[in-house]
């Protein structure tokens, strides 16, 4: 009984997970938009506390 090496190309790395790169590109760019509008609220939010704190009666 005669083995034959195995003639299968060795697999080639995909990096990314097999996700296209324009699939990619759209996840990057909610993912900044998210990361933009988030800080926005945060920074909103810190300005009407900063506003509330300088109209309080003490």
């Amino acid at each position: 009984m005669s083995e034959t090496p195995d003639r299968r190309s060795p697999p080639t790395p995909s990096f990314g997970g097999g996700m296209s790169e324009q699939r990619k590109e759209r996840g990057a760019s909610w993912r900044v938009f998210i990361y933009i509008a988030g800080s926005h609220l945060l920074l909103a939010f810190m300005a009407l506390l900063f506003y509330l704190g300088s109209h309080a009666g003490k």
